[in-house]
């Protein structure tokens, strides 16, 4: 792969690792880091991509990059508990639920969509990272296993597990 080649890539797939790391960390500035660090192992390892892996191996990449980013961050000393709210922001902006909506169902579908991702954010990593490439990037229950390495069953007996555990989630943040 030549380095026309590889920008084009980076041009492809760097808004989903982007967002798929966003959902993961939950940090503007570390989703930028490790999407910029799977792209730079994606540069080293540029002679064993294939173009019809490349997507699954730069998510599974991503995804292996902030599961370490988290278990780093369990043993590191936190100068502020302040959580960055703008990161969630980023992201439903491109997951709206109406178009043209009024601004009575503009509040409603902001609170909705805080309370979804709040909820999300309390999933392990490992289903959180799951549940996004399902639901919010659409991906299929084959393509998924790819990245992750499980059956598509598997795949999907934990999207079904990580669904009801929203539910159950959605259904106490609603009575606060």
């Amino acid at each position: 792969m030549n380095e026309e080649e590889f920008l084009e890539l980076v041009s492809k797939h760097q808004d989903q690792v982007y967002r798929h790391t966003l959902y993961l960390l939950k940090n503007i500035e570390d989703a930028k880091d490790m999407t910029q660090e799977t792209f730079m192992k994606a540069w080293q390892h540029r002679s064993k991509l294939r173009q019809d892996t490349v997507r699954y191996w730069l998510l599974k990449c991503a995804r292996n990059l902030c599961f370490n980013k988290i278990k780093r961050r369990k043993f590191q000393v936190h100068l502020s508990d302040e959580d960055d709210g703008d990161s969630l922001e980023i992201l439903l902006q491109e997951h709206s639920l109406q178009k043209n909506p009024t601004p009575e169902e503009n509040t409603i579908n902001q609170e909705t969509r805080q309370l979804i991702h709040q909820a999300i954010a309390e999933l392990p990593p490992d289903i959180r990272s799951i549940v996004i490439m399902r639901e919010l990037e659409g991906m299929g229950y084959k393509e998924i296993g790819k990245v992750v390495r499980q059956s598509e069953n598997t795949v999907k007996s934990t999207v079904f597990r990580a669904r009801k555990k929203l539910r159950e989630i959605l259904n106490r943040l609603m009575e606060i």
